[in-house]
């Protein structure tokens, strides 16, 4: 989070508005001094991102991709999956490939190509990671995978992905970002509550939806409250430049990438030429009178009435009143 000092550099530096991407808190700071001078700002906060799987969802490809989108990284992606919320009859075999396919990932130095996940950035963000899983773990959830945290040596801070399972809603990777590389995996009985626990969080940047159905995705997105969601696939929203890019809640304010994107760039302006500049005076000028009146209430009749009498009526009084100001 920038300093007060870092922050004014940011809004006194004589830009015309500011975009932003970073935490909650930074972004926060950053709004609040733009406002003491109006500035607008565009912020791409953090996420806390949902996957809901159904019953119907194409498991290998749902647990494929979990992992990819929750660990590549090193989970430090916004619009990473953080918690999945898989129905009832398919969670112990979708859990079950999830764990399999996670206990393969090769964790060391991303110089590699042998490497799936590299070093958390920071020891800070390392600890913070640890405070995630051993709150989960205090309040009873399960943590699965090895999920010992390894500082690793002097070539980086590695941590071996983590799997949570049964944690309670008042977890703090339930509710906060994580920005590392663990997932909640979370039983319900219906999509019905997968909707309620994944809008259960103050963010709201990006979900998806696993089912073999189009028809039922767009039911459930519909009621997300997220700024992207995908269906079938997850963390590569942001990478399609034709598409507007942003958050609700506290992921965010206002748009990047696609048309609503570029208009965000521009500060719209007006310029009116007026068709009756050739009159001595608008309809509407002084002096009031009941002309004016029943005129403007004239132009109304003749464009909206529904009898024709009326309409006729309200235009005849519209032209009285114009060939009076010529």
């Amino acid at each position: 989070m920038p300093g007060a000092d870092a922050g004014d550099a940011f809004i006194n530096c004589g830009i015309k508005k500011l975009f932003f991407t970073g935490s909650v808190a930074a972004g926060k700071k950053l709004m609040s001094a733009a406002g003491e001078k109006l500035l607008p700002v565009s912020l791409e906060l953090g996420g806390n991102d949902a996957m809901i799987v159904c019953s119907d969802a194409d498991l290998e490809r749902a647990a494929n991709t979990a992992l990819w989108a929750g660990f590549s990284n090193a989970g430090q992606s916004c619009g990473g999956v953080e918690r999945i919320y898989a129905e009832a009859d398919i969670y112990d075999d979708f859990v079950r490939l999830l764990k399999t396919k996670a206990d393969r990932l090769r964790i060391g130095n991303d110089n590699s190509f042998s490497t799936d996940i590299g070093s958390i950035t920071t020891k800070k963000q390392f600890e913070r990671v640890d405070f995630i899983v051993n709150d989960a773990v205090s309040k009873g959830a399960k943590a699965s995978l090895h999920g010992a945290l390894s500082a690793g040596s002097d070539k980086g801070l590695f941590i071996k992905p983590v799997i949570i399972e049964d944690a309670p809603d008042n977890a703090a990777g339930l509710m906060e970002e994580i920005f590392g590389p663990v997932v909640f995996v979370s039983r319900v009985k219906d999509t019905d509550e997968a909707i309620i626990k994944a809008n259960n969080s103050e963010l709201g940047l990006t979900a998806s939806v696993w089912t073999r159905s189009n028809k039922k995705a767009a039911l459930i997105a519909d009621r997300l409250e997220a700024g992207a969601i995908t269906v079938n696939d997850h963390l590569m929203s942001h990478g399609l430049a034709e598409t507007p890019w942003g958050g609700f809640k506290n992921s965010g304010i206002g748009r990047t990438h696609g048309e609503l994107g570029l208009d965000e760039m521009t500060q719209p302006q007006v310029v009116v030429f007026d068709l009756f500049s050739f009159m001595r005076k608008n309809i509407w000028n002084y002096p009031y009178s009941s002309d004016v009146f029943y005129a403007i209430k004239g132009a109304l009749d003749a464009l909206y009435s529904k009898k024709t009498a009326k309409r006729f009526s309200g235009l005849c009084k519209v032209i009285r009143l114009f060939i009076s100001s010529v």
